[in-house]
């Protein structure tokens, strides 16, 4: 284990270490007992709030029921009984004649009020010192007679309180007027002289005061609850808080009838949001509190004492433990002077003899002045020294040498490094693992073979590589295989052709053999190579077509001459005369195409005139329907444009359409349908071909337009279609282009320049 104070020096370390034994022992011991008396204090603390508020919450309850008794005492009364019936009958039949029964007389539920009051006043209200008024209501809770005043927004309060109360019960805390005593009441039912049934209520005001000074009186114990230090705070049912002063817990007889007592002079009142704000402002660990519920009523007494002024007693403990172990430290530093002078002195030599060493001065000794354990060490420490200068000089000699070979090496490095650097050709050297060791940046696409390149597409042209599930690993595994030989082969990755020449390489030093990879970026050349043949085969395309003009153009002239007699033959009106047009129009257009062909290589121009491109349309669905047919295609011509006259060469368009809706309709395997739309914008006529096929691959979209380039099978397409009709559509000032595709069809477009439409 480390030395948690190995940055501080011995010395420091054995004062210290006396110094918090000192102060652990007085300081830490000291806490313990005080914190032990603390917690037995506060036990106490608690057990004596406990009991006080239980007797104080006695107190208070056996008062209120004395009252409580007293009030019900009043509402048993015969006289109350009678007046409060009779009223109550009165006022039912004021409101419940119409005409029939003579109502009773205001005047004389008046002095009924009256003598009610009277009584209340002269032989009820003088009996009880703590009542400060009575009020009965109706059973609807409507103020009936009040000793003083039964229409105050105080009885109101009351009595709308007092309806919900079944039995004899002690209402919440009410706002009183200012300067005068808090509202408590009691509300005791009054039942009527003939049936169990309440017909009104008897609500007492209580004097706040007189009770609790009241119930103070009833102690058996025979405390000074004046010199007491604990504060009393009563809570009601609605959360309201009724802070008693110390003065209140300690009168005695004659003083119920003082002043402040009477008035309550002195107690605090607070609303459940003011008594909520109150306690949380009062930090939990500043107060001893304990609470205790007054009977059944709903109010609860709580006793609290401040926490310093309990804990007094004790809060000089720990100091003077403190102060005891302070002065014990102070003793104990002055008899550590021997052990710092004769053991901590040496060595803290030694340390500085070795920090000197450490910093290169090998001639450091250290004074050898005792014959005991430290005198050993600094003789040792002296041998050791001498042993560590000759030892380093003989090191200084072979680093320099070692300097020298290492210069040279780097400078050779750094030339290698130069050279391969500057090389055109990417360069890869692979160790006995297979790990690159050394490459140049022109290697970067040839080290994506061998590394975790994301999207890195290459493919192997050696046919020994075909079949391969994996060419990546194939091609990775061959070039990499350290037992093989020399070898070459073409890689294509990220659509760039690399020529890769693979030769065993010698490791000098280390066990088995490595291998060097060179790279060299063949692309430019084989698209140059591509471009020749490409040549040649339009060369050799010219002079097949020249020749299959020829031998095609007396077929059509037999095939034109004999429709033309067939046609002469025919009246007018006969059905078969549409089918003779169509293949005279048909030949036409076979001699233009092969006219066409033989003139392309000699530059001839193009007819044009005025053309209806919606009659090219009409011949084109005409000429395709019987494809269509075959493959259960629907060919729909929607004609939106207003204005379809172009100037072009009718042959020429026709070969344009014929081409995209025949693509069209080949791309549709099963059935579906070839839209054919026309519409204008600006000054040109758009021709829209769409179909509902698979549409075409992503990858290739680029390439459709190149000439002999094509997705269908070997023998089935030339690769001409699209180039030949987007080359014919740009030679008529317009275009064609691919709008979108996707797996639920394809979209061409063809713009043509309109006659007649302005720009």
């Amino acid at each position: 284990m480390r030395d948690p104070l190995h940055q501080v020096s011995v010395k420091y370390k054995l004062a210290f270490g006396f110094v918090g034994l000192c102060l652990l022992a007085f300081g830490a011991g000291g806490f313990l007992i005080s914190r032990t008396a603390k917690s037995a204090l506060e036990s106490e603390i608690h057990d004596r709030l406990e009991f006080q508020s239980q007797a104080y919450a006695t107190d208070l309850h056996a008062q209120l029921e004395m009252l409580m008794r007293r009030s019900e005492d009043f509402a048993s009364d015969g006289y109350i009984r009678d007046h409060l019936a009779q009223i109550s009958i009165a006022g039912k039949e004021q409101k419940s004649m119409l005409g029939e029964r003579v109502p009773a007389s205001p005047r004389a539920v008046s002095n009924l009020r009256e003598e009610l009051r009277r009584h209340l006043r002269v032989n009820k209200l003088p009996l009880e010192g703590a009542f400060q008024d009575l009020l009965i209501v109706d059973v609807a809770g409507e103020p009936v007679v009040a000793v003083f005043d039964d229409t105050s927004k105080e009885a109101l309060e009351l009595s709308k309180w007092a309806i919900s109360a079944d039995s004899s019960c002690c209402s919440r805390l009410f706002e009183a007027k200012e300067n005068d005593s808090p509202i408590l009441c009691v509300a005791t039912p009054i039942f009527g002289l003939r049936s169990g049934k309440p017909i009104g209520r008897l609500l007492a005001r209580i004097r706040v005061g007189i009770w609790i000074a009241g119930a103070m009186q009833t102690d058996r114990i025979g405390r000074d609850r004046s010199v007491e230090d604990v504060s009393l705070r009563l809570t009601d049912p609605g959360g309201g808080m009724l802070i008693v002063p110390p003065q209140f817990l300690n009168y005695r007889e004659p003083a119920l009838t003082s002043a402040p007592i009477l008035s309550g002079r002195g107690l605090v009142v607070m609303t459940a949001k003011e008594a909520e704000a109150n306690t949380a402002l009062r930090k939990v660990d500043e107060f001893f509190q304990q609470s205790y519920p007054i009977g059944d009523s709903g109010w609860a007494a709580e006793v609290s004492i401040h926490a310093a002024r309990a804990l007094l007693p004790i809060s000089g403990m720990q100091s003077e433990f403190l102060f005891l172990g302070v002065i014990l430290a102070l003793v104990s530093v002055l008899l550590l002077y021997f052990p710092l002078r004769f053991l901590a002195r040496p060595i803290m030599d030694l340390r500085d003899a070795a920090l000197r060493i450490r910093q290169g001065d090998f001639s450091t000794r250290v004074p050898v002045e005792t014959s005991d354990e430290l005198g050993d060490l600094a003789l040792s420490f002296n041998q050791m020294a001498s042993a560590v200068e000759t030892r380093t000089r003989e090191l200084e000699s072979t680093a320099e040498v070692l300097q020298e070979r290492q210069a040279e090496a780097r400078s050779q490095r750094d030339r290698l490094e130069g050279v391969i650097s500057a090389m055109q050709d990417g360069v890869v050297v692979l160790g006995p693992q297979g790990e690159v060791l050394i490459s140049n940046h022109a290697a970067d696409p040839l080290l994506q073979v061998f590394g975790d390149t994301p999207n890195a597409q290459y493919t192997d042209s050696r046919r020994d590589c075909k079949g391969y599930a994996d060419i990546s690993t194939h091609c990775r595994a061959c070039l990499s295989d350290l037992q093989a030989g020399a070898r070459s082969c073409l890689l294509d990755i990220e659509k760039r052709v690399i020529e890769v020449h693979a030769t065993p390489l010698a490791m000098a030093g280390a066990e088995g053999t490595g291998r060097i990879l060179v790279g060299r970026d063949v692309t430019d050349r084989i698209e140059r190579d591509e471009r020749e043949i490409h040549q040649e085969r339009l060369a050799v395309l010219g002079e097949v077509a020249a020749v299959m003009a020829h031998e095609l153009n007396n077929p059509l002239a037999s095939i034109s001459m004999f429709n033309q007699m067939m046609a002469d033959t025919l009246e007018a009106e006969h059905p078969l005369r549409e089918n003779t047009d169509v293949i005279a129009r048909n030949t036409e257009t076979c001699k233009r195409v092969i006219a066409e062909l033989l003139g392309y290589a000699a530059d001839s121009g193009q007819e044009s005139g005025l053309t209806d491109l919606h009659n090219v349309l009409d011949d084109v669905a005409r000429f395709l329907r019987p494809l269509a047919d075959r493959g259960n295609v629907d060919i729909a011509l929607e004609f939106e444009a207003d204005a379809s006259m172009v100037e072009a060469d009718e042959v020429q368009l026709r070969q344009i359409f014929v081409n995209l809706v025949m693509n069209a309709v080949q791309a549709i395997d099963g059935g579906g349908r070839v839209t054919v739309r026309t519409s204008i914008e600006q000054s040109r006529v758009m021709v829209d071909v769409m179909d509902s096929g698979p549409g075409i691959p992503e990858e290739v979209k680029e390439e459709i337009f190149r000439p002999f380039f094509t997705t269908k099978p070997r023998g089935e397409g030339t690769g001409l279609g699209l180039p030949t009709a987007k080359r014919i559509a740009e030679m008529h000032g317009g275009g064609l282009e691919l709008v979108s595709s996707s797996t639920k069809g394809t979209h061409f477009r063809v713009r043509l320049r309109s006659v007649g439409i302005e720009a």
